[in-house]
């Protein structure tokens, strides 16, 4: 087939069949949403149970290093473990397409926002979970109207519900809310998207 003397309908064809090709790729990879949904559940959970012995013993002196360190805990361990997955993922992937590379592009700069975030809300003494769950919900609704998939979509706009919601919960029950929204940001999607490629 020639491209240059392609019809309308063709066209139309020939990118239809990409971004399905692209869909059923990403669905073998949403385990690694599944991942980072889990990662971040359980790191938010057990956040809420250290914050709640601390605030018991009344250590609020301890809360911001213990919550961090939480934090940095559970993120690198799940770093880890992607690299894992990522490496077989792409060693067992046969057709690479724009979509991918636009896609890992997203969440390459989306990891780095949560790392500036991060520093920034240390330094000007705002609590992280509104402006991490905002960005992650940007770029989850991303990728949602990008695979054209309405769980993941719907996710994101969980993620930018509760980062408003979050604004007005105290900081003693804030874990549960980011535990809230990574359920429906990530693993429900996660889930659905696993299942959608059977």
């Amino acid at each position: 087939m020639e491209y240059n003397n392609l019809t309308p309908e063709e066209s139309f064809s020939i990118i239809s069949k990409a971004i399905s090709n692209f869909k059923m790729n990403y669905r073998e990879t949403a385990k690694v949403f599944l991942l980072w949904g889990w990662v971040l559940a359980l790191a938010s959970f057990s956040n809420f149970i250290v914050l709640k012995i601390l605030y018991s013993r009344e250590a609020y002196e301890l809360m911001g290093l213990f919550s961090i360190c939480n934090w940095a805990l559970f993120i690198l361990i799940g770093f880890i473990i992607m690299l894992f997955m990522e490496r077989k993922i792409n060693r067992d992937k046969k057709v690479f397409s724009y979509l991918e590379n636009y896609f890992k592009n997203l969440w390459t700069v989306t990891a780095a926002s949560f790392i500036i975030a991060t520093f920034l809300c240390i330094k000007l003494e705002i609590n992280p979970p509104p402006i991490m769950l905002l960005i992650a919900g940007m770029a989850t609704t991303i990728s949602g109207l990008l695979i054209k998939f309405r769980p993941l979509l719907v996710g994101g706009i969980v993620f930018l519900v509760f980062s408003m919601a979050s604004a007005f919960v105290s900081n003693e029950y804030i874990s549960l809310i980011v535990f809230a929204a990574i359920i429906g940001g990530y693993l429900v999607p996660g889930y659905l998207l696993k299942s959608a490629k059977e």
